[in-house]
């Protein structure tokens, strides 16, 4: 599945909003950093505009597209963070926002992280934790379930002790890790969770005859639990992580 990268910057840019306060765990010295999933690049061009030397990479081609576009004197590039051939111990910090949910092999992907890191450098992610959008998932799978299907989440949200556990294993000291609750409201009023989910369970809704359908019985059923007077508000639940590689 490729984004709709118009439909990301107009619709769902509460992700690189959010983000921002990332940011402030990003070393103090100006160093080379790697922005794994960095989408249209609004988070890299902040990163660069504090003298950082910073790479964004994104699956997406039509993200890096964007990217490319907006932010033209930023070096962008599409590919698989699994699959890209970066040099040993070429990255000061690994910054990510928003991603690594998204990624299934989590043993591969700290371990590429461990690799392109210098001695002693940082890994700075947030991401879904365990408990990420269970509402929203919950009622999905409800749905789903009328028709004979089932909802198989592509998502991986970890607890913090399950990540604590996995980063210590690939050789990475913790600086801080915890998790928090943060609702998140929905932009474009009534549309606002029709059209959260048509961009993050696309490929589920592509599998369906009628999907509207779907989507009249998820606003009907998520209401009373979601709907906050003229907004939508997703149950987002975080996890932060600042590590160093050992």
């Amino acid at each position: 599945m490729d984004w709709n990268a118009e439909d990301y910057d107009s619709k769902h840019d509460f992700v690189f909003k959010y983000g921002e306060a990332l940011l402030d765990y990003l070393p103090s010295q100006p160093n080379k950093i790697l922005d794994v999933g960095c989408g249209t690049g609004e988070l890299t061009a902040q990163i660069s505009a504090k003298n950082y030397d910073v790479t964004g990479v994104d699956q997406s081609k039509n993200m890096i597209d964007k990217a490319k576009t907006n932010f033209p004197n930023i070096n962008f590039i599409q590919g698989d963070i699994l699959k890209l051939a970066f040099e040993p111990e070429t990255f000061d910090t690994v910054f990510s926002n928003a991603v690594f949910h998204w990624i299934t092999n989590q043993e591969e992907l700290i371990e590429k992280i461990h690799t392109v890191l210098k001695k002693d450098g940082f890994l700075v992610c947030e991401f879904g934790a365990k408990g990420n959008i269970a509402t929203i998932s919950t009622a999905f799978d409800a749905e789903l379930q009328q028709l004979d299907k089932q909802y198989q989440s592509p998502f991986y949200f970890p607890s913090v002790s399950e990540y604590v556990t996995l980063l210590k294993k690939h050789q990475f000291k913790i600086i801080e890790a915890y998790d928090y609750s943060r609702p998140t409201p929905l932009k474009n009023g009534h549309s606002g969770l029709r059209n959260w989910v048509k961009q993050f369970f696309a490929a589920d809704l592509e599998e369906i005859d009628n999907p509207e359908q779907i989507l009249n019985h998820l606003e009907s059923t998520l209401k009373d639990k979601l709907w906050k007077k003229d907004y939508w508000q997703a149950d987002y639940q975080r996890i932060r992580v600042v590590a160093q590689k050992i």
